[in-house]
């Protein structure tokens, strides 16, 4: 990579962009086969969004951990099968997470 090139150079695949304020991602951490069996049991803000996925924050201790697939509906979206990617604790009872879309 040229060193004129660094300053814009990320790793992601696709631009971050802001979701709408107070937008909500459910989480069933079951990933059920079938979309119709969906059942959420975990809250989270979302504070960023992809095309390819988005990053949360969430309050709940249901285990969160990098490379679990879960199923995931952000807003008004449909509920997607995702992957947990990466956890991290920001205090006793607030963890961020990059969550990655697989469909």
């Amino acid at each position: 990579m040229r060193p004129e090139n660094t300053m814009n150079y990320d790793a992601r695949r696709s631009r971050r962009f802001p979701p709408d304020e107070g937008t909500i991602a459910w989480i069933d951490p079951k990933a059920p086969d079938d979309k119709r069996h969906f059942k959420p049991t975990i809250a989270a803000l979302v504070t960023d969004e992809a095309l390819r996925g988005c990053g949360i924050v969430t309050l709940s201790q249901a285990p969160l951990d990098p490379e679990t697939e879960c199923m995931i509906r952000v807003g008004d979206l449909p509920p997607l099968r995702s992957q947990i990617r990466w956890v991290k604790e920001v205090s006793a009872d607030v963890r961020r997470a990059g969550v990655m879309f697989l469909e």
